[in-house]
């Protein structure tokens, strides 16, 4: 049997996405990651959360296909996630895709919004790490 040294994706960068939602964050959907239309897509293979409120904020998250916007799911952060030394960070996968990766079609965007008020002052911070394919 023989091995395979070489990674799956050489000299392929890795694409981190980040963003970070406000009080102002409610109404409205932000991209949180665009696929290239000239690209063969990406897979997210990790979405977390940390928040310095001090209460749970809910996040609704969409994709957009040819400018509609389609809810794909809810996930709630908790308090002091990440930030307050007792709570880690939120993997927002587990609520999204029940852990597994996903993957974005070409022109494809990953939207989000903040379904429940953030607290005026502070803020929830969503890093996304993926690959292209």
């Amino acid at each position: 049997m023989s091995s395979n040294s070489q990674p799956a994706f050489p000299g392929v960068p890795a694409i981190t996405g980040a963003l970070s939602l406000t009080n102002a964050d409610i109404t409205s959907f932000k991209d949180l990651h665009t696929v290239p239309a000239d690209s063969n897509g990406v897979m997210v293979g990790r979405l977390r959360a940390s928040s310095t409120d001090t209460g749970p904020v809910t996040l609704q998250f969409a994709r957009t296909l040819a400018g509609a916007d389609y809810v794909y799911g809810e996930s709630q952060v908790p308090a002091g996630s990440g930030t307050n030394g007792s709570a880690g960070w939120k993997d927002i996968m587990n609520d999204l895709n029940l852990g597994n990766a996903m993957t974005l079609a070409p022109g494809e965007k990953l939207r989000v919004r903040a379904k429940t008020a953030v607290t005026a002052g502070l803020k929830i911070d969503l890093i996304m790490e993926a690959a292209p394919l």
